[in-house]
């Protein structure tokens, strides 16, 4: 198998990961911090550890890291969390997964807001920022949410001047780097409200572990409650963070998983092999006939080529790669609903999306072009 849906979760995980799941599901599977037994204060401390090795990777503080289980549930935490009212203005980029378009269409049944789409150029991919400065001004931004990487197209979106424009109306900043940290770390972090991460992404570590970074001392509301282990008789949520929006029983296991997945990754340059295999697939696969691939007009993106074949619907030509040259790849709409307006892609019922990561190698971007080439 050459496996290159690595948008959608890296595989192969680096062997330290799955020695930890084994050894934390044998030794370090207790209830953290929630017992006066040895056990327990260890699982505790690991879980304090990982945060802290979380946070290095954007010098920042270990209580900044709230964790859940995936990438989805912080989005959904956040978007119910900041109070969205009637009458609000919230900005999506055209990039944007349904992890927020969908919690967003769920509020907006509830609350009567309006959802604007950020306008980007179709050509340079660039945000048209004089347009976007009229619109805050006509309507003030609420929130903006940017994917910092697509999950779509691998393009890095420019979010820094979208995000200082909306500061000035005091907007918050929602920034998505489920595809990008731990690899390929934002920067400007004092424009940013809340950054979202997912462990079985970009940090090669397993299901079940996500989070987000709560960087600013905006209020957020308490939309999921339960146990924390301290001040049991007390209804409320506890006000210290991270705690207060932690409930239930933390995924000890996956979380000793994504500890030893940061240290390979520190000890790894996975950015540089990763952008030198894409520009080895583009530099291969520019020149096949037919082929539509999706990016910028002078920019490569980061980690995945979206494209289609002519002559083949997305779907047609993922099974073909699957059956006869046992290539995974991702086809159809990967759960972006905006960007197939944006790239016009919806004649081919989506993209075929080829993604890689530190464990590719030259030998799979051959067989996949041979393959490409064959058809």
């Amino acid at each position: 198998m050459i496996y290159l849906d690595n948008a959608a979760t890296t595989f192969p995980k680096p062997e330290e990961v799955y020695e930890a799941l084994d050894y934390a599901n044998r030794n370090l599977a207790f209830n953290a911090g929630r017992g006066e037994y040895q056990q327990s204060t260890e699982a505790f401390n690991l879980i304090q550890d990982t945060r802290e090795k979380l946070a290095s990777f954007v010098n920042r503080d270990a209580n900044e890291v709230v964790f859940t289980s995936s990438a989805t549930e912080s989005l959904n935490l956040i978007i119910n969390g900041i109070t969205i009212e009637s009458g609000d203005h919230v900005y999506v980029s055209p990039f944007e997964h349904n992890a927020v378009m969908r919690p967003l269409k769920l509020l907006q049944e509830k609350v009567n807001f309006e959802l604007k789409v950020l306008p980007f150029d179709k050509v340079t991919w660039e945000p048209d920022l004089d347009s976007i400065k009229n619109e805050f001004a006509l309507y003030h931004p609420k929130a903006i949410f940017i994917s910092h990487i697509s999950n779509v197209t691998g393009y890095v979106v420019p979010y820094k001047e979208i995000f200082e424009y909306g500061m000035q109306w005091n907007s918050i900043n929602v920034l998505d780097c489920s595809q990008s940290f731990g690899v390929k770390n934002p920067n400007n972090l004092d424009l940013v409200n809340y950054l979202v991460f997912a462990g079985h992404k970009s940090l090669y570590a397993s299901f079940g572990i996500a989070g987000f970074f709560k960087l600013k001392n905006d209020y957020l509301k308490v939309v999921k409650a339960g146990g924390t282990g301290s001040d049991s008789l007390n209804l409320d949520m506890p006000l210290e963070k991270p705690y207060r929006y932690e409930s239930g029983s933390p995924n000890i296991v996956a979380i000793y998983g994504l500890n030893k997945s940061i240290d390979w990754l520190k000890n790894n340059d996975i950015e540089n092999k990763e952008e030198e295999l894409l520009q080895y697939l583009y530099g291969k696969i520019k020149d096949i006939d037919r082929i539509e691939i999706y990016k910028p007009e002078e920019k490569l993106p980061f980690g995945i080529l979206s494209i289609n074949l002519d002559g083949y619907k997305s779907d047609e030509l993922a099974e073909i790669l699957n059956e006869d040259y046992d290539i995974c790849v991702r086809s159809g709409y990967h759960c972006a609903p905006l960007v197939h307006d944006f790239l016009d892609s919806k004649k081919y019922n989506g993209t075929v999306r080829v993604s890689i990561n530190y464990f590719n190698n030259s030998d799979d971007i051959n067989v996949l072009i041979d393959a490409l080439n064959s058809l």
